[in-house]
């Protein structure tokens, strides 16, 4: 994207406690491997999300980095996995929740080594460590800057029902604490985000936050049809899950992107390996998953504001944020 971005800045004391499993394997040249789901580098998502943290990891750690793509398949997926395996990688990171169930099967396989899935915390493996993030935290913020700006006190959110509902419970609860009587409507969307952004809108709708995947093109499309007819509408997006081809005509109306930062994790993920520590606080102690939550306080999600009248409101926004940043991780 090109246009101009306003960066949230909030100043928190870092809370990262590590758990070091085995710190005398340590390893200052560690050698990775990486999984990258379908598309690799150039997706504009997580694929170039993580490659900008081993990026930015290699400008302070010595490592050596692996990489493939699959194609798609549980049965390639697995096989990418067990490659790296092969190459003998100290650790090997998946990218996204897609890879789950292939590194359940390959981690048991392999008990002694290493892995890592990012954003997803579904494998409870003790050689797994899972790197998530606050999305109650992220939705709040959504909510919260929605409901700042919002003309008509009706603010929407669209989420796919295969994501939790932390991102819900977080976006009503940061609009209800800007306007406790303000509507908000919450809806899936498994096919076409932009048939129900349309109806919301008809709803009378005037902020949207969207967190599905994928490319938010006919999204914008709408809303700028939507406002090219006379009514006043804003959209919330999210990052890196999201992707849009910003037009002159459709990049005003993007207003603000809640941030998961996954180069922030990679970076800690490498950072820990090199002196032969792990990821792995407990996340769900019912389903023996460990790894590392990543919130506001360290920096794991953010809020970045695209228009410079809603970047006016960042005061607000701050404090409202330090307000999320206490929602459990």
């Amino acid at each position: 994207m090109t246009k101009p971005r306003f960066i949230l800045t909030l100043i928190f004391g870092l809370m990262l406690t590590v758990v070091s499993q085995s710190a005398a394997h340590a390893d200052p040249h560690p050698h990775i491997g990486v999984a990258y789901d379908i598309g690799g580098l150039g997706d504009h998502s997580l694929n170039d999300a993580v490659s900008a943290g081993f990026l930015s990891a290699k400008k302070r750690i010595d490592f050596t980095l692996e990489s493939t793509v699959t194609i798609g398949s549980e049965s390639d997926r697995q096989a990418r996995i067990v490659s790296l395996v092969k190459k003998n990688c100290d650790l090997v990171l998946v990218v996204g929740s897609q890879y789950a169930s292939a590194l359940k099967s390959v981690a048991a396989q392999f008990p002694d080594r290493k892995f890592a899935i990012i954003n997803d915390g579904s494998v409870g493996l003790r050689n797994v460590s899972s790197l998530v993030f606050a999305e109650n935290q992220g939705g709040y913020l959504a909510g919260a800057t929605a409901a700042l700006i919002s003309k008509s006190a009706k603010i929407g959110i669209i989420t796919s029902i295969a994501q939790s509902k932390d991102f819900d419970n977080g976006f009503a609860m940061g609009a209800k604490a800007v306007n406790k009587n303000i509507t908000i409507n919450s809806k899936y969307a498994n096919d076409s985000v932009a048939s129900v952004a349309k109806q919301m809108i008809t709803d009378g709708v005037d902020v949207i936050f969207t967190t599905t995947t994928g490319s938010d093109v006919d999204l914008l499309n709408v809303v700028a049809s939507a406002n090219k007819s006379g009514k006043l509408i804003n959209l919330i997006g999210l990052e890196p899950e999201q992707y849009a081809t910003l037009s002159a005509t459709t990049k005003k109306y993007l207003v603000a992107s809640v941030v998961k930062r996954l180069d922030v994790a990679v970076v800690d993920l490498v950072s820990e390996l090199s002196v032969g520590n792990t990821l792995s606080d407990i996340l769900n102690p019912e389903n023996g998953v460990s790894g590392r939550s990543y919130g506001i306080f360290d920096k794991g999600i953010e809020i970045s504001l695209w228009s410079s009248d809603v970047a006016k409101m960042k005061k607000q926004i701050n404090l409202l944020a330090k307000k999320a940043a206490k929602l459990s991780t």
